[in-house]
């Protein structure tokens, strides 16, 4: 995995870093860090290619939260955490869905137990490529582009952020390709992507700027399934 360290504080960030080494050494798989002295310097350099950014809140120029609103803004969903020796600015970062923060100085107990979760936020975010035989010929979209798949007469329609794609095929085909930890059915004719639910009312989930209608059959299976999505539990 590829973690971005981004802090002004060049002794901080390498206490970072000696942790995220530890870390490996103790079997926490194999990671790639980038350093950077600034908010910035990262966002002038960035490339979406990155599992994990750690930002320091309080940075010069731009501070923390303002370089991860405009991560947001160019559409990527990796995985946030701050650091901060301010904790009373560190709950800005829930506005900008931030796994986690870690307060400073850091300890490695605290860095571990917390790089677990974000680990798994990350695996969560991992995409894998679909590709659609349509009318119109060949489509490749990658599933965190997918917004849910609609199964109706031997027909699947993908919703997805850049738009639409009819096929041939069931709901249990598409649900095979997909990772299970992500996609979840609300019902006999429809399976959503986990991370594009912006909320559920009533009988309706309701993922990106639309509404699909949760059957009362599937109620429990679905909330149960989001709830270790939310929670950063799904395998």
């Amino acid at each position: 995995m590829r973690v971005a360290i981004v802090d002004d504080v060049r002794s901080d960030a390498q206490v970072l870093q000696d942790h995220l080494r530890r870390y490996q050494e103790e079997g926490g798989g194999m990671w790639e860090t980038v350093l950077y002295p600034s908010g910035t310097d990262f966002l002038a350099r960035y490339q979406p290619d990155f599992d994990l950014v750690i930002l320091d809140i309080d940075m010069p120029g731009l501070n923390g939260v303002d370089a991860a609103r405009r991560i947001r803004e160019l559409g990527d969903n990796v995985v946030l955490m701050f650091v901060t020796n301010m904790p009373q600015y560190a709950l800005q970062g829930y506005a900008v869905d931030a796994v986690d923060y870690l307060i400073k100085p850091v300890s490695y107990e605290e860095f571990a137990l917390k790089l677990k979760k974000a680990q798994r936020y990350a695996r969560l975010n991992q995409s894998a490529q679909l590709t659609l035989h349509t009318a119109d010929g060949m489509v490749l979209v990658p599933s965190d582009r997918l917004l849910y798949v609609e199964s109706s007469l031997h027909y699947l329609t993908y919703h997805t952020l850049d738009g639409d794609y009819r096929v041939r095929g069931s709901l249990s085909q598409a649900e095979a390709e997909l990772p299970t930890s992500l996609f979840a059915r609300c019902g006999g004719s429809f399976l959503v992507n986990l991370r594009h639910v912006k909320g559920i009312e009533k009988q309706d989930v309701l993922v990106g700027g639309e509404r699909v209608k949760l059957s009362r059959g599937k109620r429990l299976e679905f909330m149960e399934k989001f709830s270790r999505y939310l929670g950063g539990l799904a395998p």
